[in-house]
């Protein structure tokens, strides 16, 4: 008998047993679940607030990589005096300076002319197939043939257009009363272009006998010679075969229209554009300084930031990405010293270190009294880099590069002991140039962690040492790769750094894939929750129902005594 049953007739206890059974299981659940749901939102939280912290890196990162190549920062604006004469077309290895430049000469292409027909569907043959050589320049000549379907002025062009022999061909009417239609053949521009081009003589034999000079009877005017353009750049002069000159001034690309006057000279300056750096630069600050307020949001306990406000106080991650970010500003270029390889003495040690290295004796590892060669001098010096913070290499020239390793300010290159040394220079610290870090250029974090720019000194630097400035960001390099050993400048060390940072294998992403795993974990554990649950309802409402059933025969039991003894004492009484 169900409990609702035994409630409704009154025979049991008189107790909801079904809220009681209901009630007594989610006092079991509750705190419980409680407990798992707040674990499942902090995972969420520190979710998100990795997630936050990758998407300000990935603006740090777009706002690095703005300044990592070479072609960022050659901007240039271009004067031309006579654009009339010639366009000018700049590209980011275009150099600032200025330029003079003449034109006496364009180039352009041959023409030639056939004589003339009646129409364009003029039938040149009976029926026969027409047969062209062309020879370009003096060359071996290519034969063209036009069918003898297609053997009317209208034909020849066709195929002579069809045969890509770099010679084109179109009907012109001349608007002459008598044989208006010729064909004008085309060649490209330069006087190693010119053509000859024969094969109609047989069809116009009255006018070759007229003309026995000719080769031809296609025949080319006096002005539509092929010929070379001529230029004079710098003093220099230049030819090109087309109009469109490449290379006469570095990077840069002179289209020819028209002859610079007699006598005259036209001037093309290329002015450096720096109106776009400092902006790039400021885009930095502005993302450096957003990452930082991330930072601080995330692991903040009393910020009420939605949704990722407040969900990773306490996490070493943010502390390392903060450490991390502020060495991408502090850390300077390497520095390097160049030793022609001509004044090297392999008969002498030298003593090297940087500032913050251990100044070192470097001498044969062997014991001998010389180096065997530079590259053993190479070795012995790499042999001890670890300590001293300066390693070496060849150059293609077979001059010596020592490299400062240790990246950070202030450390440069020193040279100690006795002079004469094997690399015959005098002693000494070799200083990083400068600008050698992003301070050098007004860059730097105050005390409260905030990134400044100091504009006045960008200005100046850009002013002054604008080419110190490109070497620090790019290392004068363009699109390196991440794989790349070559120095890179702070920019594309930063890029690499915060690439390294947000990948599969960093902090971020496996801290994020472990919460989410144990969102996973904690949702089973709901899961299983709630099935305990579910089993031990069943198992109150079984036992509250038996308990039910057990009052209800209790209290019909209590009323038929009841009424037994109540009949008992009747008797007595009625007696």
């Amino acid at each position: 008998m169900s409990t609702d049953t035994i409630s409704a007739l009154g025979a049991g206890s008189g107790v909801d047993v079904k809220s009681l059974a209901t009630n007594l299981v989610e006092a079991e659940r509750a705190p419980r679940k409680a407990v798992l749901d707040k674990k499942i939102k902090a995972s969420e939280g520190g979710i998100s607030g990795y997630g936050a912290i990758k998407f300000v890196l990935g603006d740090l990162n777009t706002a690095f990589g703005a300044l990592k190549n070479q072609s960022a920062f050659n901007v240039t604006t271009t004067r031309n005096s006579h654009p009339t004469a010639f366009a000018v077309t700049a590209s980011t290895r275009t150099l600032a300076g200025s330029h003079t430049v003449s034109v006496s000469q364009l180039a352009k292409p041959q023409r030639s002319i056939s004589p003339g027909f009646a129409s364009s569907t003029f039938p040149i043959t009976a029926n026969q197939p027409i047969t062209l050589s062309l020879s370009v320049h003096g060359g071996a000549p290519d034969t063209i043939t036009v069918p003898a379907s297609a053997n009317t002025p209208e034909g020849i062009v066709n195929s002579v257009n069809a045969a890509g022999k770099g010679i084109t061909a179109q009907l012109i009417n001349t608007g002459e009363p008598n044989n208006p239609v010729k064909i004008m053949f085309t060649g490209q521009a330069g006087e190693n272009n010119n053509f000859q081009i024969t094969g109609l003589d047989t069809y116009f034999s009255d006018l070759k006998a007229a003309n026995p000079s000719w080769t031809s009877v296609i025949q080319t005017p006096a002005d539509q010679i092929a010929q070379n353009a001529r230029l004079r750049v710098d003093g220099v002069d230049i030819i090109s075969a087309s109009n469109k000159v490449e290379g006469a001034i570095t990077g840069t690309t002179l289209d020819l229209y028209s002859l610079t006057p007699t006598n005259e000279t036209a001037s093309v300056d290329f002015l450096r554009d720096t109106s776009g750096i400092k902006p790039k630069i400021e885009a930095l600050v502005k993302a450096f300084n957003d990452a930082t307020s991330m930072l601080g949001v995330v692991s903040d306990p009393k910020s009420s930031v939605e949704t990722y406000g407040a969900t990773l106080v306490g996490s070493s991650v943010v502390g390392s990405v903060r450490s991390q970010m502020r060495s991408l500003i502090t850390t300077s270029i390497t520095n390097s010293i160049t030793v022609p390889g001509a004044q090297i003495n392999l008969n002498l040690p030298v003593t090297l270190g940087s500032v913050s290295g251990v100044a070192t004796r470097i001498a044969p590892a062997d014991g001998s009294d010389r180096f065997a060669d530079k590259q053993s001098l190479v070795n012995a010096i790499n042999n001890v880099s670890t300590s001293t913070k300066v390693a070496a290499n060849l150059d293609s020239s077979g001059n010596l590069v020592l490299t400062n390793t240790a990246g950070t300010e202030g450390n440069d290159i020193s040279l100690s002991g006795v002079e004469p040394n094997s690399l015959g220079i005098s002693t000494g610290i070799y200083k990083s140039r400068i600008p050698n870090a992003l301070r050098d250029i007004g860059l730097s974090i105050s005390a409260q962690g905030v990134l400044e720019l100091d504009s006045i000194k960008l200005d100046s630097m850009l002013r002054t040492n604008f080419e110190g400035v490109v070497t620090l960001l790019t290392g004068n390099q363009e699109n390196l790769s991440q794989y790349s050993q070559a120095p890179g400048g702070v920019a594309n060390s930063a890029v690499n750094k915060l690439r390294s940072m947000m990948d599969a294998n960093s902090a971020l992403t496996t801290q994020s894939a472990n919460l989410t795993k144990k969102i996973s974990a904690y949702k089973l554990d709901l899961d299983k929750l709630e099935m305990r649950m579910t089993e031990l309802l069943a198992r109150y409402n079984k036992q509250f129902s038996a308990m039910e059933s057990m009052v209800g025969q209790i209290k019909s039991t209590k009323a038929g005594l009841t009424s037994t003894f109540d009949g008992m004492m009747a008797a007595y009484t009625n007696k």
